[in-house]
């Protein structure tokens, strides 16, 4: 009888249904900045970027994104392609966005499902910034 009461609990308040995407924080090394070439990238590039990164990753939706699902779609949701790939241990996102054949922004993600190590190349037309960490699933569903 408790096990039903408490099941209908979660299930009234979404905790079941929302489990599927997960918040990850993940704390970033320094970020190498570059020019469009990658072979121009120089040491003298490193740029300190002491900032968090929040990634959503939903594996059922195939959605692992700097933004989550829901706010992608209510922002108009602007993507010229996206894919999305996972291997036994690894998940591979890549998502671009061109306007009128210029680069917007590019997010390449490779997130190691076990041990939370996450490579991010964020790109635009002007520069690209390579940075690499750690995430931990959020203890909290909300960020603020």
């Amino acid at each position: 009888m408790y096990f039903l009461i408490f099941l209908l609990f979660l299930l009234n308040f979404g905790t079941v249904s929302n489990a599927d995407e997960l918040i990850l924080v993940c704390k970033m090394n320094y970020g190498i900045s570059g020019e469009n070439d990658e072979t121009d990238i120089e040491f003298k590039n490193l740029s300190i970027i002491d900032e968090d990164l929040v990634v959503f990753l939903n594996v059922e939706k195939k959605w692992l994104s700097v933004e989550s699902e829901r706010d992608f779609k209510e922002s108009g949701g602007k993507i010229s392609k996206s894919n999305f790939l996972e291997t036994d241990s690894n998940i591979f996102s890549m998502s671009y966005f061109e306007n009128n054949g210029t680069l917007v922004r590019k997010n390449i993600i490779e997130l190691n499902r076990y041990t939370g190590f996450i490579k991010h190349e964020f790109r635009t037309s002007i520069e690209t910034i390579y940075r690499t960490g750690t995430c931990k699933v959020s203890k909290n569903k909300r960020l603020f």
